[in-house]
Parts: C-alpha cells; structure tokens; sequence
C-alpha cells in the first residue's frame, strides 16, 4: 500500500455519490463550499445503478407495453412479436450509463473533486481513503455521510434463485414465474411490472395495506384485471430452492397449499453500510443494524459529522428524503436559513395504474381526531382520460370538516406521480377547501380530476350524478 506523505486539507468531504450525496456537493458548492466527494463504486449510487432507475425503466416499459396491446381503437395495430426482453436490458444500460456521465459532468462544472475509494473515519476530523493500493488522508472542516444501505435477508440456500432489491431490476431475461411477498412500493412495482412484462406472478401481502382504501379496492382490481394472483394474510410455512426454482406452501384458513416459481423475491430486510466507516472510533451512535442516531438539524453525535439518507436510523427510504436532506444541510453548513421537515412526504407507486398519496389517510385523520370530509372522484368521468384510453383509477381528497382545511389526497391513475404535487403544496400552504376549488384548471387534462374532486366536498361535481337528491327550489315570478 502507498501512502500519502502528507495530510490533506479539505473543507467538506462527503462519503457516497447517491442521491443525497451528489445533491449535497453540487448545492454546497453552489453556496460557495470547497467539496470533496468520495465515492467507492459509481456515482448515482444504489437508486440510479440498482434501485429507482432501473426499476422505474421496468415499470415505463411495462405500462407501454400493455398499451401498446389496446390502442386498435385508435388505428394503432397490435404488436404480432413477442416482448423484446433483451432490448429493454440494453436500454437500462444505456440510461444508466448516460446518467452517470451526467452526474459526473455536473459535479465537474461546480469543480467538486471526486476521489474513488472507500472512505474510514481516523479521528473527528480526518478521514483516509484507499483505492487500490493508494491510501490518502484528509483533514476536513464539515463531513455528511450518505452511504445508504444494503440489502440483508437473501440466506445461501436461497442465493440461486431469491432477487433482492439490487437485483430485482437488474435481469437479462424475463422470469416466467415469479413469487413476490411484501407491500412495500419495491414489491408491488414489481409484482405489477413483471405481471405485465409476460411472467405469471404470485403477490403475497399483509392486509389492509397502509393507503386510502379507496386506492387499496382499486389496486386488487387491477391486479386481478392483469391476471396476477393475489394472496392476501397467509402465512408462509416453508421455502425451498431447487436449481429450477422455488417451492413455497403457505397456509390460509387452515389449508396448505403449495406453489412453484422461477423466482422469488421476499421485501427486503436492510441494513445500513456503515460496517467499515470507523464511527465507533468517533463515537457516532448507531443501532443494531448500522443506522446513524441524528438530530432534527440531520447531525451526528460528532459536532462536525452529518448523515443524510437511507443511513440514518428511521429514515422513510425514498431517495425524495434523501435528496432534501441534502440541501437542507448543505444549507445550514454554509449558514443558510434552511430546515429539515418531514411532514408531508409524497410516495409513488409505479404501478399499472401508478398510485401516489401524501398526508393523512381518512382513517389517519379520524384517528387523530379530526372529523373529516372525503370526496372521491374516477377518472372514467374525466374528458382526458375517456380519450386517452386511461380510465382505470380515482382521486381521493381528504378535508376538515371544521376548518375546511385540506389533509390529504391519494391518487391511483395515469398521472398520478405528477399529479400528487398538487396535494403536497396544497398540504405545505395549509390549503382550504376553496384553495384548490378557485384556480383554472386546463381543459382537458388529467387535473381536472383534482378539481372535480374539490368540488366533490359541495356535491357540486359538474361530471357526476349527485351523491343526494336536492330539494327543489321554488322559482318566483
């Protein structure tokens, strides 16, 4: 190994090219930082290289590829090959690759210095780095860590044919069979994308899931509507892997029965890649599986050490957090005004429809003693979505009876993902009823589902039939 003769001064070093970390560099940079980014494989991290990417170029893939199957009304022929799997592979390569050399030419334009190599606190303020047999040392003022986590629950006898998270998304050809067991977005992603995408899947789950239930009835339908099975509150008895597959038998209701697949994959345990960064020398608390113990202001029990991200304990992994928490503490590293707030965070779905939902539930709301208001409105009302041939869904919005003050609003159809950050500013600037009722809407378009839905509250719904039979008015002459 060749050492450094020499200690090297550094202003902000953070550990880990993922999401929060490249988006930590490139805004403390912005605010005039010296940044030094360390990373041991290859920037973008887990979401762009195994996880969101590519999962979401399956999930894309597999929604085109259904409506490709059901655009004869439009004049468009039905594909007569069968799905290319190899190509979509190739293209996840591609995207990949071109997004990588895009983060790296962004940290180049702000003159942020990446060093590969993996990163090990040696006291509170230095840190060395080997790469290869090269091993650097650097002194810094401000460090974040943001190595994310790893997959923890794939045991050898399942090796073979159990995926995980990082390898879900990552296949060279299509499973014809596939077993998923979970709830989480990984796992319904999947079940719904692979369904699509030509493999038989099997969907174990725990019900009911933590959604709107309006949005749960709708997902079944859908999955039934795709020809997925659904096993809802069974318990798996046991697992077995063959080299051609998987043997589960679970039981419901007192009955066993058992299943064969290709493949399997059970929602992941995790846990935190901090083994080899040496925060016990420093004393940076961490629970039993790695996770970092911070503050509300995202600080380490180290003054001058923060962790953003997948690696701290507690943390909703979603690179969305990830990427906030980046500039939050950035922001407060250069003296700006900034705060981390977990309030209102919007999850995604990709599924077939995608789903998308943020703030209180209705069941949520009551719980917390609210007394609420709930309008729902199916997009099989909507202009936009009768021509585009998208009418599978709804939108759900929840209120205060009280205040009128909006709480929530769940979403399952085309557009969901884009259409939910209308409820995650609505839920920022504590709207009211008449704060999403007042502005234009774009005709036609997928958000007028939103706007009939506010009217909803009124039973003033123009597309509708009315929830109750109104008096009749007398008209005077």
């Amino acid at each position: 190994m060749v050492v450094g003769e020499m200690v090297q001064e550094r202003e902000l070093i953070i550990i880990g090219g993922g999401p929060g970390g490249y988006h930590a560099a490139i805004r403390a940079a912005q605010l005039g930082l010296e940044v030094t980014l360390i990373e041991k494989e290859q920037l973008g991290g887990v979401c762009l290289n195994k996880g969101c990417i590519p999962s979401k170029i399956y999930a894309h893939a597999a929604h085109m590829w259904q409506k490709a199957q059901q655009q004869t009304h439009l004049g468009i022929p039905v594909p007569q090959e069968p799905y290319q799997f190899a190509n979509l592979a190739a293209h996840r390569e591609t995207v990949m690759t071109r997004l990588r050399e895009g983060v790296s030419q962004l940290c180049q334009a702000q003159k942020i210095e990446v060093v590969t190599g993996e990163a090990s606190f040696l006291a509170e303020d230095r840190i060395g780095v080997t790469s290869g047999h090269q091993f650097d040392v650097y002194r810094f003022k401000q460090a974040i860590i943001a190595t994310g986590q790893r997959p923890d629950n794939v045991t050898d006898a399942l090796a073979g044919v159990a995926l995980t998270a990082h390898t879900l998304f990552m296949q060279e050809e299509i499973p014809p069979s596939l077993i998923v067991i979970g709830q989480d977005v990984i796992a319904l992603e999947a079940a719904f994308s692979y369904q699509a995408l030509g493999s038989e899947v099997t969907l174990f789950v725990e019900t009911p899931l933590s959604l709107e239930d309006s949005l749960e009835k709708e997902l079944w339908r859908a999955a039934k509507k795709a020809g997925m099975r659904v096993v809802k509150d069974a318990a798996i008895a046991t697992l077995d892997a063959q080299s051609s597959g998987i043997t589960l038998t679970y039981e419901k209701g007192g009955k066993h029965t058992t299943i064969e697949a290709a493949r399997l994959y059970e929602a992941d345990l995790w846990r935190a890649n901090t083994d080899n960064l040496g925060l016990e020398r420093l004393g940076i608390t961490t629970d039993e599986r790695g996770y970092i113990e911070v503050d509300q202001a995202l600080k380490t029990s180290s003054p001058s050490i923060w962790a953003i991200g997948d690696v701290i304990q507690g943390a909703v992994h979603l690179a969305t957090n990830a990427i906030k928490q980046a500039t939050v503490v950035a922001g407060q590293i250069a003296k700006q005004p900034t705060e981390w707030d977990e309030t209102f965070i919007p999850r995604v779905y990709r599924t077939i429809p995608p789903m998308a939902t943020v703030g209180w539930t209705s069941a949520e709301a009551t719980q917390a003693g609210r007394e609420v208001v709930v309008s729902t409105t199916p997009f099989r009302s909507n202009g936009y979505a009768t021509l585009s041939n998208e009418n599978d869904g709804h939108c759900t919005l929840v209120k205060d009876a009280d205040t009128d003050e909006l709480l929530g609003m769940h979403v399952i159809g085309e557009g969901a993902a884009e259409l939910i950050t209308m409820g995650t500013l609505g839920l920022e600037m504590v709207a009211r009823d008449e704060d999403i009722r007042f502005p234009l809407y774009p005709h036609p378009s997928y958000a007028e589902v939103v706007m009939e839905t506010a009217d909803g509250w009124l039973d003033q719904t123009i597309h509708q039939p009315p929830k109750k039979k109104r008096p009749k008015k007398q008209v005077t002459t």
